[in-house]
């Protein structure tokens, strides 16, 4: 396992070396675990030029697990939003692959856009992230409102916290408050994503039982809920201070994490009958 941030990038496309930096930052998150498949159809990360066209991916590149379970393929597009000069990443998830960019086999998620909505060519953005050969989970873009966009894949868990061969837990989010949760089998019907997380937090802001700091995790919701993810968990706005580096126990591990600010919250939702804009983000950071 690795992690890896980063103080010194913009959420800006207008130049070829902005641009090529947060990608650049993104590829270097998958290769600490995974592997980047050969396919000579993928995009040269220190030729590219930036996007002149909204909406369109300037190229790919694919990386695969490098773990003993079910391969699981990603194709990650880069390019610009609604503006060429606003970033995004387009993510489709699959078990098979094709060389020359055709994903196969059983769709885990069909192809996903996530963006950034505010952009800034003067103030510098954190981004952070960490991985291994079976999971990866970031956050881009920080410390703007409305200008992150995160995402986290692991494999499902057994009930000691175990990776199973069954399926994988994808969740991403942008835009501050729009959020996003998916829990995909390998076989069987794949659920709709729902809007935000389930997860238990006490009411309390700061949540605080004597010395301990109650934290929550992603309840995976397919028919049953099952074992928790370990890839991410969420706390009161109260709870740690804004970037926080927090140790949590989950069975025997003891894990660190990363609180991601206070531009990523409202993690039930973003339906107004059930928001809450006092959850905050952690992400998995070891």
């Amino acid at each position: 396992m690795a992690r890896l941030i980063k103080h010194d990038l913009y959420d800006w496309n207008y130049t070829d070396e902005k641009f090529r930096a947060w990608c650049g930052f993104i590829d270097e998150l998958f290769m600490l675990g995974m592997i980047n498949v050969t396919d000579a159809g993928q995009m040269d990360l220190s030729t590219v030029a930036h996007p002149v066209s909204g909406d369109v991916s300037s190229g790919y590149k694919i990386y695969q697990t490098d773990d003993a379970l079910t391969p699981v393929f990603f194709k990650v597009e880069f390019g610009g939003y609604y503006s060429p000069t606003t970033p995004c990443i387009w993510m489709t998830i699959s078990t098979e692959y094709t060389v020359g960019g055709t994903m196969g086999g059983r769709t885990l998620l069909a192809r996903t856009q996530l963006f950034t909505l505010a952009q800034s060519e003067t103030q510098l953005q954190t981004c952070m992230g960490s991985a291994g050969p079976n999971r990866i989970c970031f956050a881009m873009f920080t410390d703007i409102a409305t200008a992150p966009f995160w995402f986290s894949f692991e494999r499902r868990k057994n009930s000691s916290l175990e990776d199973v061969d069954t399926g994988v837990l994808i969740d991403w989010g942008e835009s501050t408050n729009q959020h996003y949760s998916l829990c995909a089998p390998f076989e069987g019907p794949i659920p709709v994503q729902e809007y935000g997380f389930q997860f238990i937090l006490t009411t309390l802001n700061p949540g605080v039982y004597g010395s301990e700091v109650p934290v929550g995790l992603r309840i995976p919701c397919l028919g049953p809920s099952e074992a928790p993810g370990k890839n991410i968990g969420f706390c009161n706005a109260a709870d740690f201070g804004d970037f926080a580096e927090p140790m949590l126990t989950l069975g025997t591990e003891e894990i660190a994490f990363k609180h991601c600010g206070p531009n990523i919250h409202s993690l039930r939702g973003a339906n107004t009958t059930w928001v809450d804009s006092h959850t905050r983000l952690l992400l998995r950071f070891d």
